[in-house]
């Protein structure tokens, strides 16, 4: 839908009247728009509403050891709906710069803005490539930088903010992306370690980039590399990983946090590298990440800090059943879902393995303070997506857990958690 509307303004200057008139483009394709014909002035409006309903399967309690993860729960804890999200984005542009806006009022009632801004930037043309100031997503990892209406599964892997960046999904500075082949493209960023509504403390800074060595309709193989490195001190947001298991409502558990260890300096680091690919033919996709990170003074032993190294990696598969293939977006180096080819819709199965472990974990050292040998989580997730229209989509995940903490000394028993969660998601987005 597109209608051109002319604004006139008359200027009277002795004896002389001017006409000036100014054609503005009113049009809609996926959200209302308002573009001036000579497209210096553009502004957008967009949103999206994910609205979840989870029933959760906790482990029994064992007589052999104390309970944890799931087997505290209570048969209806984090049972039922909840608002995952609920954006409004604007975006647009003022002659040169581009901006975006974008507030989810999904967790006002909890986090007030303006710790409810997701990204808030403005952005340049530089060269080859754009240059961001603002608040955004740092430049690391597959599925971190795909959009959440975009991912195949309800949650992210533990290799990405939901895991190995622990709650650093939105971070405040500078970044520039350029590609530099039309299969070859890198991003760059300095950034402080807080979001906006926190003191700005800390420092992260980094990069990805991404490697297109097969291009072709309905055929891409995609390669990828990232490194980063998260400086926390005690006003910032902390360096460290988690792995939540069991969807969104589910347990926390901590993988070490920098900087935690009786003695050690204010300044304290995580650095992070992954390696990331996707393969993508016909209908058939493929992809994968794995990272190793390495937390600066989590836990002490013989009296002094030490630090330790998480590894997180997955191996996911999708399938349209319907024919649809999955669109490359080589602005952001991360895969969109396509339109439905049918009037019933696309229908989508997926699958993924997912593990997260603290390789320095044992009864002597303690970084994911447990006071046990191990500290691994490894979870399936199963699912079926509908796609009715290409912005809407239902969403049916189902998690498989086991979480293993080991065992409290020679002769006692191996810890578990087996944990296991059925989730709904309606998705609508314009």
């Amino acid at each position: 839908m597109k209608r051109t509307l002319k604004f006139c303004s008359l200027i009277i200057l002795t004896n002389m009247s001017i006409g000036s008139c100014l054609a503005v483009n009113f049009t809609y394709n996926g959200g209302p728009r308002i573009k001036t014909d000579d497209g210096n002035f553009e502004i957008g409006l967009n949103g999206r509403g994910h609205f979840d309903v989870h029933s959760l399967y906790p482990d029994q309690e064992s007589p052999e050891y104390p309970a944890f993860g799931s087997q505290l729960l209570n048969d209806n804890d984090r049972e039922g709906f909840n608002w995952r999200r609920t954006y409004a984005t604007i975006t647009g542009k003022i002659y040169g710069v581009n901006f975006k806006f974008e507030n989810d009022f999904a967790v006002n009632a909890t986090t007030a803005f303006p710790h409810s801004l997701r990204e808030a930037w403005l952005a340049t043309k530089l060269g080859s490539g754009q240059l961001t100031i603002g608040q955004f997503k740092p430049y690391r990892g597959l599925e971190e930088i795909t959009s959440s209406n975009e991912i195949t599964l309800m949650e992210r892997p533990s290799t990405s903010s939901t895991g190995i960046y622990n709650s650093r999904q939105f971070l405040t500075g500078i970044g520039y992306r350029a590609m530099i082949k039309d299969n070859l493209g890198f991003g760059i960023h300095v950034m402080s370690l807080s979001h906006f509504g926190l003191p700005l403390e800390g420092i992260s800074f980094g990069g990805r980039a991404v490697w297109l060595p097969i291009d072709r309709q309905g055929h891409i193989l995609h390669l990828g590399f990232s490194a980063s490195r998260d400086t926390a001190n005690k006003d910032s947001l902390a360096a460290g990983a988690v792995d939540v298991y069991g969807g969104r409502q589910g347990i926390h558990q901590s993988l070490g946090v920098a900087g935690t260890s009786v003695d050690s300096p204010s300044h304290n680091s995580q650095s992070t590298f992954a390696a990331e690919t996707a393969y993508t033919l016909g209908s058939l996709m493929l992809q994968g990440e794995y990272v190793i990170s390495k937390l600066d003074n989590t836990h002490q032993t013989s009296g002094s800090s030490r630090d330790s190294t998480v590894q997180a990696f997955y191996v996911q598969a999708s399938w349209f059943l319907t024919g649809e293939t999955a669109v490359y977006k080589k602005e952001r180096g991360a895969f969109g879902k396509p339109q439905p080819n049918g009037q019933w819709g696309a229908l989508e199965f997926a699958a993924r393995y997912d593990l997260a472990e603290n390789l320095n974990q044992s009864l002597i050292a303690d970084p994911c303070r447990t006071g046990t040998s191990k500290c691994q989580i490894q979870v399936v997730t199963l699912g079926v997506n509908w796609y009715p229209r290409t912005n809407i989509r239902f969403m049916l995940n189902y998690y498989l857990t086991d979480a293993l903490i080991g065992n409290a000394g020679i002769g006692t028993p191996t810890r578990t958690d087996h944990f296991s969660v059925l989730s709904f998601r309606t998705q609508v987005s314009f």
